[in-house]
């Protein structure tokens, strides 16, 4: 039975966009990087990028006063699962240029060892899974932060082993991008999912804006400074890499993508915050008001997904 105001539609809503929105950025990367049609696993690890970075949020709403669903942790960990396994399936399969039904174990056991990034991120996912199981069964009394841990590791074991650098803070400074992303954006996704009626809204919106500013200060330098670090930037090609490689014209598209972000969630900061604290939002509202920024992160993340793919020029 729906909410009186609306609200289980707009969540419904909410994450039909995100899918939308998600599968979006993926295709401007690959487009953007001059590949005719993103590759299936490319679609997988988008999948699996959203997936980890819903857990980091799941696991982190507990700080801020709201208990994390269960069931959804525990579905969102399965998801992770397989899209990261299925993932470095059918790369093998687009490596060896035949059909996923025709990888041999030693192929695909051979990807894996090329990529110890995306093992971490199954491990862990695995490792949530088991948590989130060992909860509903009453089995294990373990903090939710726990799954916000673990789930930061393996999105940051991902982002590092996907971003490859030649410079040896490229990697720290791709991973400190990397967990205030997840956080900040995983944590907004969670408190749209979980947070129930007028008052739930008045206590959790306001703590988490007061973690957001500096995890977005903290988002943005980072990236900033992997770009310049990763591109050269001002070496001897200067701002042309920017638009002169896929890396670069993805890049571009991210920045853009962030900085219409940032700039709304600093609108949101200034007027719905305040309305949400003083119970003035109706939560239908406040689910439509996180739905328009979830839709921009969801981009954001799709093109980050297609620039973890694409080596830098």
């Amino acid at each position: 039975m729906a909410r009186p105001d609306g609200a289980d539609p707009a969540r419904r809503t909410a994450a039909l966009c995100a899918a939308v929105a998600l599968a979006l950025g993926v295709g401007l990367a690959m487009a953007l990087a001059g590949v005719a049609g993103p590759a299936s696993s490319v679609w997988l690890r988008a999948v699996a990028l959203g997936a980890s970075v819903l857990l980091v949020g799941l696991g982190s709403i507990e700080a801020l006063g709201v208990e994390p669903s269960l069931r959804v942790v525990g579905a969102s960990a399965v998801l992770w699962l397989v899209a990261g396994v299925g993932g470095v399936w059918l790369e093998t399969a687009e490596r060896a240029g035949s059909s996923p039904l025709r990888v041999s174990v030693d192929e695909f056991t051979g990807t894996w060892s090329q990529r110890p990034g995306d093992l971490i991120g199954v491990v862990c996912a695995a490792a949530v899974a088991v948590w989130a199981l060992g909860r509903l069964t009453d089995r294990m009394d373990v903090p939710a932060g726990v799954v916000a841990g673990v789930a930061g590791v393996g999105v940051v074991a991902t982002a590092v082993a996907g971003h490859a650098s030649s410079h040896q803070i490229g990697p720290v400074l791709v991973g400190v991008h990397a967990a205030a992303a997840a956080w900040w954006c995983g944590t907004l996704v969670a408190l749209a999912v979980t947070v129930r009626g007028r008052a739930g809204w008045a206590a959790a919106l306001p703590r988490f804006s007061t973690v957001a500013l500096p995890v977005v200060m903290l988002l943005t330098a980072s990236g900033v400074a992997a770009a310049v670090v990763n591109l050269e930037v001002f070496g001897a090609h200067g701002f042309s890499v920017l638009w002169g490689s896929g890396y670069g014209r993805i890049l571009v598209a991210k920045t853009a993508a962030l900085t219409a972000l940032v700039s709304l969630a600093s609108a949101h900061r200034r007027r719905w915050v305040p309305q949400a604290r003083a119970h003035r939002t109706a939560e239908a509202a406040s689910v439509r008001n996180a739905t328009v920024e979830i839709v921009m992160m969801a981009v954001a993340l799709g093109l980050a997904a297609g620039l973890a793919g694409t080596a830098p020029a």
